[in-house]
């Protein structure tokens, strides 16, 4: 008898989809395992089980599922209950989740290929069609893909037919639909065990006297081997002597060698763990220990640390105590350049029993940390990564530490599902009782308002390790400097000084700006034309390496143009300033001095964030200039002077957390100077020195800005007060979007009380040829905000039910910030 799965497929449906199939060819079917299945007329998709039943769907006709992937289950009920919560959340579907979660390596998509199977049944070949004939012909050749079937039997539906042909055991799907995961092996070769004993080392020796390549590898093998039975490694061999693989094979054939392949983690680290053990100062000590005592009554701690006070040694401690307990553990880092420094000090305690996951990494490499978390593997007990990681298969998770947790980074704005790592995680552990350390020098204004109410638990460390003082902050009136002409490029003359007596007392500086590429602007001086993005509405940003003009929000780019579009004259100048122009200022203002520049454009490479952050950390670089990418928690001892060359871009940005964005930023860029030596420097140059926002990052008064923002967060209703919505649509046509936008606006506002605004254009309104409106939903904390979701929902199923509306792409965006 035919029982039924409910499938979950990784499509942005909301629907599982129910197959049958027979226990008897599929005994070992449970809930969590891969299965392949028919999609559509010709898709086969990888598919999740999600429930067995024997319910057969009244609506449709089921399909057989076609191969099972796995023999264990590889999703739990917990990963599945997790999904569930996550796509009611974000307003996403579960497939959007699924899809997010498991690497692309586990999720099989489009054609596959069917291979012929050798039937002696003539009774079988005799019953089967016309189409079935033509198939199984043409199948004597080899595979064939499902393109090519649709050639042969010349329709569009063959999906029915071969699923018959599986049935009748006449075909089967090929290989192809194998994990696209490839593992690693490497070879291993070792002395024949024959000749074991001087005596016999000898006699071979002799043998070889003829053939010198051969002698000599074998007598470097012999001195490099620990014991004579023991493999070694081909490629750590190779890096030490010269040998072509003519020589192995030839040893092979002779019996002299024997090899071994070996399947191996690509990514494993072989450093060894320092002898000594981690000593706390003594604020670390209470610090930690009001850790534990807050983790008795509460699942999350916000641990507010000044910047460079150690935190990451109670983070060491922490980990140590779950490791002990035989637990897993998640070290989230907002920014890929972070984990370099933080997995080299994790090594040096814990050695191989970390692995890192983020998308710097080949989808191999993170298919292996997803399985080796998945068997519970100790080489996986502690995961370092970015925000994807929350979603990895832990099965005894035991502490999630969310670093710098205040960090935009953490928010996925697209594509779906646009979730928030932090707050993930921080559901995830009170979700399986795991302890979750929010841990930031300036804490977002939603964790500090929880911490007040009482809903996490809240440790402060207000003192700088070995107690060097946090560095002392001085505003450069731009304006004034302007007017005195006591300027050369974007450098007051007394940054200028400052940097010169930095560099001669032999310390690096750091100079910040917040914008890449050369130059923001080109513009032209006879007509004022702008070179525009022809697929956003946006201006080209010059990058002066490529020669090109650049979009940041398709990529679109083109080489720079001699004269005008518009006027046709020569007169074409950039304006503004963008990292490599400062760059170009800082090799002329200082010359001599080696310069490295840290932004998206320079460090796309796997290995690029190591290279710059390793050669300024070995003082090969004397002054690096970059984006917020350097402020992320970096720890660097030789940094007295930071520069901020222009810090008004960040507090005239239109968002409502522009304030308490660049108080985190300017203070997150300060706590890099000073952080080992004596009291490190920051100038802070700008047009608005006389914004209240200045005095409190001069004092590092984070208290008064946060009642600053208070006021006005309650006044105008935003969050930490209320809940934020943004649904945003898109379309080729303006006039749909207006349409389609007032449509929505209406409805919702006939059935939802609380406050709507817009539909308006946003600050960029095209995107890759796409108009925009947005919509802003605002649920007050006595409105039940999954109440309103499903409102929402309910309309979002009208909407697409008009039919020229379809054409419009309608998006949700929860906690849109």
């Amino acid at each position: 008898m035919n029982l039924f799965v409910d499938v979950l497929l990784p499509l942005p449906i909301n629907n599982f989809f129910t197959y049958s199939f027979n226990r008897k060819i599929y005994s070992n079917i449970s809930v969590g395992i891969r299965v392949v299945v028919p999609f559509g007329k010709n898709r086969l998709l990888t598919g999740i089980i999600n429930k067995i039943h024997k319910n057969k769907p009244l609506k449709y006709e089921t399909r057989d599922i076609i191969v099972l992937l796995d023999k264990h289950p590889i999703v739990s009920k917990l990963n599945f209950d997790y999904w569930e919560w996550a796509s009611n959340y974000y307003m996403c579907s579960v497939g959007d989740i699924m899809k997010a979660s498991l690497p692309s390596t586990l999720l099989l998509e489009g054609e596959s290929q069917i291979s012929r199977k050798r039937s002696d049944n003539d009774e079988i070949l005799r019953k089967i069609t016309d189409d079935q004939f033509l198939i199984y012909e043409a199948l004597e050749g080899g595979p064939l893909s499902i393109s090519d079937v649709i050639s042969i039997i010349q329709k569009k539906s063959v999906m029915p037919v071969i699923e018959e042909m599986i049935k009748m055991n006449l075909i089967e799907l090929s290989q192809k639909l194998k994990d696209k995961y490839v593992p690693k092996f490497s070879r291993y070769i070792c002395l024949n065990k024959k000749y074991k004993g001087k005596k016999k080392q000898k006699e071979l020796f002799e043998n070889l006297k003829n053939s010198p390549k051969q002698y000599e590898f074998i007598n470097f093998l012999i001195e490099n081997q620990k014991k004579i039975d023991d493999y070694v490694k081909l490629k750590d061999i190779r890096k030490k002597i010269d040998i072509s693989s003519s020589l192995i094979k030839t040893l092979l054939d002779k019996k002299i060698l024997t090899e071994k392949i070996l399947k191996e983690d690509r990514n494993i680290f072989n450093n060894k763990v320092k002898d000594s053990k981690l000593l706390l100062s003594n604020k670390q000590k209470i610090a930690f220990n009001q850790i534990l005592k807050e983790f008795k009554s509460k699942n999350t701690v916000l641990f507010e640390g000044v910047t460079s006070s150690g935190k990451t040694e109670i983070y060491i401690k922490l980990i140590e105590l779950e490791i002990k307990k035989g637990k897993q553990v998640l070290y989230l880092l907002p920014e890929i350049s972070l984990a370099s420094q933080i997995v080299k000090r994790l090594i040096s305690y814990f050695g191989n029993k970390i692995k890192v996951y983020h998308s710097r990494y080949s989808l191999n490499e993170r298919t292996e940390v997803w399985k080796n978390v998945l068997e519970k593997k100790e080489s996986a007990s502690i995961i370092v990564g970015a925000r994807s990681s929350v979603f990895l298969p832990f099965k005894k998770l035991g502490l999630i530490i969310i670093d710098e947790e205040h960090e935009s980074s953490y928010k996925q704005f697209d594509p779906n599902p646009r979730y928030n790592a932090r707050d993930c995680g921080v559901y995830l552990g009170s979700k399986i009782k795991a302890n979750v350390v929010l841990g930031s020098a300036t804490p977002s204004i939603e964790s500090y308002q929880n911490a007040i109410q009482g809903k996490y638990g809240w440790v402060k460390l207000k003192e700088r390790y070995r107690g060097i003082e946090l560095p002392q902050i001085k505003i450069i009136d731009l304006k004034e400097s302007y007017e005195k002409k006591k300027m050369d490029g974007v450098f007051s003359h007394t940054l200028i000084k400052e940097i010169n007596k930095t560099l001669k007392s032999k310390n690096q500086v750091i100079l910040f700006q917040n914008r890449r590429g050369y130059s923001p602007i080109l513009e032209c001086l006879s007509c004022g034309h702008v070179a525009q993005c022809v697929q956003c509405d946006v201006s080209l940003t010059y990058h002066q390496v490529s020669n090109q003009l650049r979009c940041h929000y398709c990529d679109y780019s083109r080489l720079k143009p001699k004269q005008c579009d518009s006027c046709g004259m020569f007169s074409l100048e950039s304006k503004g300033i963008g990292t490599q122009q400062i760059q170009e200022q800082v090799i002329k203002l200082f010359p001599g001095i080696n310069v490295e520049r840290m932004d998206y454009d320079n460090t796309r490479g796997k290995y690029d964030f190591d290279r710059i952050i390793d050669s300024f950390s070995s003082n090969k670089i004397q002054i690096l200039v970059g984006t917020q990418m350097l402020i992320k928690g970096l720890d660097f001892k030789n940094v007295q002077l930071v520069g901020v060359l222009n810090a008004d871009h960040l507090i005239n940005f239109p968002d409502f957390r522009s304030y308490e964005r660049t108080y985190q930023m300017l203070c997150q860029v300060s706590g890099r100077a000073g952080r080992y030596k004596k009291k490190g420097k920051v100038f802070l140059q700008t047009f608005q020195c006389e914004n209240e926002i200045f005095k409190f990052i001069k004092n590092y008064d984070y208290e008064s800005m946060f009642e600053n923002q208070k006021i006005e967060r309650k006044k105008f209703k935003y969050p930490p007060y209320v809940k934020l919505i943004k649904i945003s649509f898109k379309n080729k046509s303006i006039n749909l979007v207006n349409e389609s936008s007032l449509w929505f606006y209406n409805v919702l506002n006939q059935n939802y009380n609380g406050t709507i605004l817009g539909p308006v254009f946003p600050y960029v309104s095209k995107i890759r040829n796409l108009f925009q409106k947005q919509l802003l939903i605002k649920i007050d904390s006595d409105l039940n905000q999954f109440q309103t979701k499903k409102i929402i929902n309910k309309i979002a199923s009208s909407f697409h039910s008009i039919s020229k509306y379809r054409s419009t792409k309608l998006t949700f965006d929860v906690d849109p910030y």
